[in-house]
């Protein structure tokens, strides 16, 4: 376990650009390995997964997020 912590903590303290061509590889890898649209359905998976888990760490409700989002673009 440690030595998962030590890499993540070595992973974020890299800058930026190194973490932009550590996800391009990944998703090359995986583009490689499953093909474009089973890639492309994991990664929508997972940003629903990520909105999901965010809203419920947060303790929102999915109508305060509605109201936040669909207020800001149609009150003009």
């Amino acid at each position: 376990m440690s030595l998962l912590r030590r890499a993540l903590l070595k992973f974020s303290l890299l800058p930026r650009r190194y973490h932009g061509m550590i996800i391009g590889a990944v998703f090359w890898l995986f583009w490689m390995l499953f093909g474009f649209w089973r890639t492309l359905l994991l990664l929508v998976l997972a940003g629903i997964g990520y909105v999901v888990g965010r809203i419920l760490e947060e303790n929102q409700s999915w109508r305060d997020l509605l109201d936040k989002l669909l207020a800001e673009r149609f009150t003009e």
